[in-house]
């Protein structure tokens, strides 16, 4: 097993406008599933080649442990790759399959065959080692290639987008049974995906990358419930959290967010997460709210008032276990998104309110056309600067 150190990470294009990557700055330790996630044209797979040895580094180094691999072939980085394509040989049994890395090195017949036999257990892959790839479902190939990789006790496993293949329901099975192997193996593991989903739910920890520069490297749990700035604010959760162009009010100690013709009163724990707002006090601000921190507040009655905003419903996605309301507010809606998507701006209605979007329980008896009114959670209300996008916090 080995770390893996990025340093000032660069790569750009011949005849490209922009760099594909910019200075990635990365420690990865022993063991650790790291996830690099964000939209295409991000720089996420190009960083895994160039760590790979398959891409050229314009600038920066790669260590892994205490090498500088630069210069090294891929096949003396004592790494693993497992693709989007299975790549597997139809001819061959999935024995042979997993076996053939081995076979190439030749190593002995013995330890061979102890080695692919204990792999084939850790991926429950015993009764097909006779079948044919064309034999197996998509999970169990994918299975087979993940085999290959693992059957040469890598340092690090390098992982690009494995699961895209697969459909929705197989995609939910196999990324527990990535993340229960890698964890059973401990080996270092780098895993691209466009998944915000599967990010969240595989990896130690998140990389969210956009245009080439890293956005922030944290715990699923502190990016999503701490995010840096609008765009890891809006990419991470699903659905998106909702931001909005607000103001900010103060009455002797008490602080509020106006949002449109409405206004929420700030608690003193959000003033705690918070402590730059001060510095916007009847200024502009951003203001974003999780969905699942907006609820009928008739399921919550003794929810105080100066904590609730009404709006009306203009839709209702019913999910069985909770409700998506989405509704109407007389406040301007924020999109963090790139510029050749510009038209996706024109979310807002022509009387001027924003959609919101929130995740009412199941025992809501709210109803398309209701005006409802909507208990906020104020202790989990986010704030970023208006012109930067970035979290009022005190950055480290």
């Amino acid at each position: 097993m080995s770390t893996v150190t990025l340093k000032n990470l660069s790569k750009r294009y011949d005849g490209a406008a922009a760099a594909a990557l910019v200075d990635l700055n990365i420690s990865i330790n022993d063991g650790e599933f790291l996830v690099l996630v964000g939209p295409s044209g991000c720089g996420k797979s190009t960083a895994l080649k160039m760590i790979g040895g398959l891409e050229e580094i314009s600038g920066g180094e790669v260590y892994i442990g205490d090498r500088l691999v630069n210069d090294f072939a891929s096949r003396d980085r004592d790494i693993a790759m497992v693709f989007q394509s299975y790549a597997l040989y139809p001819h061959m049994s999935v024995y042979n399959n997993i076996a053939f890395p081995l076979q190439i090195a030749k190593v002995d017949r013995a330890d061979m065959d102890k080695r692919v036999r204990d792999v084939a257990k850790i991926l429950q892959l015993e009764p097909f080692l006779d079948r044919r790839p064309g034999n197996l479902s998509g999970g169990q190939r994918q299975r087979v290639a993940m085999g290959r990789a693992i059957v040469r006790r890598p340092s690090v496993f390098l992982m690009d987008e494995p699961l895209s293949n697969l459909d929705a329901k197989l995609r939910v099975k196999m990324r527990s049974e990535v993340a229960r192997i890698q964890r059973q193996l401990q080996v270092t593991t780098i895993y691209v995906t466009h998944d915000q989903v599967e990010a969240m739910t595989m990896g130690d920890r998140v990389a969210l990358m956009r245009d080439g520069v890293l956005q922030q490297i944290d715990t699923p749990h502190e990016i999503y419930h701490e995010p840096r700035n609008t765009f890891v604010a809006s990419f991470i959760g699903s659905p998106a959290m909702n931001l909005f162009r607000a103001r900010l009010t103060s009455e002797g100690d008490h602080m509020r967010v106006q949002l449109g013709d409405q206004n929420l009163a700030i608690t003193t724990l959000t003033h705690q997460r918070y402590p730059r707002i001060d510095q916007h006090v009847n200024g502009e601000v951003i203001v974003g709210i999780r969905p699942e921190d907006l609820e009928d507040a008739a399921l919550l009655p003794e929810h105080p008032d100066e904590q609730c905003l009404t709006a009306p419903i203009s839709l209702l996605e019913s999910l069985g276990s909770d409700q998506m309301a989405h509704v109407k507010l007389q406040a301007e809606n924020i999109r963090d998104i790139d510029e050749e998507d510009e038209e996706l701006m024109a979310t807002d209605d022509s009387d001027g309110s924003g959609i919101c979007i929130c995740r009412f329980a199941a025992q809501s008896d709210a109803r398309v056309g209701d005006t409802v009114k909507i208990a906020v959670a104020c202790d989990r209300l986010h704030f970023f600067d208006s012109s930067t996008g970035l979290a009022l916090r005190n950055q480290t």
